[in-house]
């Protein structure tokens, strides 16, 4: 199965870096287009699985470019999603009646794009799209990896502290580290002579090294038969731009910015590795399930859960699961990641006819998370995030989860 192909139809150059910058991990086809004719011209010629179409556009506008590609035999099915920078509810029921499968309210975040793209195609990190045709694979390959599978990541980094943070990050969740302080010594860990279980699950390497040493070791590593899939991810300073960018067209799945945040780190690797990271967080208790959202839940931990969530809440429905424990034990506040988290998980619930509760040791604070959600539900992270309580201004807390699975 081919990459998805994406169509961005925008005049504003800047959406369009966005965009791009949003589906660089991922394995995709962007195309773009700076108005509607222009939108229809390359819709026809690269038939594209979805279409990102902006409203307010010169030459022809969103609503007319729509209107032409709902006629078009050819073009009618696929799905488009609108960019608009009205929020009104008329605005809305206008883009709705047009035909179009979903709606983006200005300004917005790559997550936001993401979130919504993810729904209607199946998106996969760089060198996962597509397995390699039966007559070409190896003889022997690495077995199918799971989040809680003690995972081993190569870390290739000339300073020590880099390694042992990384270290103590990944060994939370089992992982395994194995450090190298430069590219000749990480060679014994990507030779073609290992056996595929032997060789890493992912790569962590500093772009710093000299010669354009990174890209010479991604260039050997992909020369491994069994590393074809391996994500490989760089790590340097935010300043390093010439260097990001360099590793990014050579085929890294992603950067990482030094200093590196811990929480965020570990779920980019997920990410890049293209791992349920449900298992972290659901658990079955008796006859009900148990989410457990951290404090210091990441951003790319917070639009990872919540887009895999979706499909993990609905097959509770199948399994005849209909409780869930969402467990907020040491939230004391809401940041974006946790907000976004709960109120799309309660959203699911509620459309599946799941009972929840809440357990929290900090019950004050978190019984009023519907007039928390309210409150931020303008911030550009969070605009497209559904209110699951109405008017509702307080939740109803339990302090343990005994008190919650007793109250269903």
């Amino acid at each position: 199965m081919s990459a998805p192909k994406i169509l961005s139809v925008d005049d504003s150059r800047m959406i369009h870096t966005l965009i791009n910058k949003g589906f660089a991990p991922y394995d995709v086809q962007m195309v773009f287009a700076s108005n509607g004719a222009e939108g229809l011209e390359v819709a026809a010629r690269e038939k594209p699985d979805v279409i990102l179409l902006d409203v307010t556009m010169p030459v022809m506008d969103g609503v007319e470019c729509l209107g032409k590609l709902k006629a078009d035999p050819a073009l009618k099915d696929i799905p488009v999603i609108m960019l608009t920078a009205e929020a009104g509810k008329e605005n809305v029921l206008k883009i709705a009646k047009m035909g179009v499968r979903d709606y983006i309210v200005k300004p917005f975040t790559e997550a936001n794009v993401i979130d919504r793209v993810s729904r209607l195609v199946d998106l996969k990190p760089k060198g996962q799209a597509a397995p390699a045709p039966a007559a070409a694979a190896p003889a022997a390959s690495k077995k199918a990896r799971g989040a809680t599978d003690a995972l081993k990541i190569l870390v290739v980094d000339e300073h020590p502290a880099i390694i042992e943070s990384i270290e103590k990050a990944v060994s939370k969740r089992g992982w395994k580290t194995v450090g190298a302080p430069g590219t000749g010594e990480a060679q014994a860990h990507i030779a073609t002579t290992l056996a595929p279980d032997d060789t890493p699950d992912a790569i962590l390497i500093s772009l710093s090294f000299p010669g354009k040493a990174a890209l010479k070791f991604y260039q050997a590593a992909r020369s491994n038969p069994h590393m074809k899939a391996v994500p490989v991810l760089g790590m340097a300073v935010k300043t390093a731009t010439f260097e990001q960018n360099e590793a990014k067209e050579t085929g890294f799945n992603g950067v990482l910015t030094k200093p590196l945040e811990t929480a965020e780190l570990v779920d980019r690797i997920a990410r890049a590795m293209d791992l349920d990271i449900t298992p972290w967080f659901y658990a079955a208790e008796g006859d009900a399930q148990v989410v457990t959202i951290p404090a210091d839940l990441s951003e790319t931990g917070s639009v990872d859960l919540t887009r895999q969530s979706r499909k993990k809440i609905a097959g509770f429905v199948d399994a005849g699961f209909a409780k869930l424990v969402i467990d907020l034990t040491g939230v004391s506040k809401f940041e974006v990641p946790v907000i976004r988290a709960l109120a799309s998980i309660i959203h699911e619930c509620n459309g599946l006819d799941i009972k929840w509760r809440i357990v929290s040791d900090h019950a004050d604070a978190v019984s009023h998370f519907p007039t928390v959600l309210a409150n931020n539900m303008k911030v550009s992270s969070l605009k497209e995030l559904p209110n699951p309580f109405g008017s509702q201004s307080t939740v109803e807390v339990h302090s343990s989860r005994a008190a919650a699975l007793a109250s269903f």
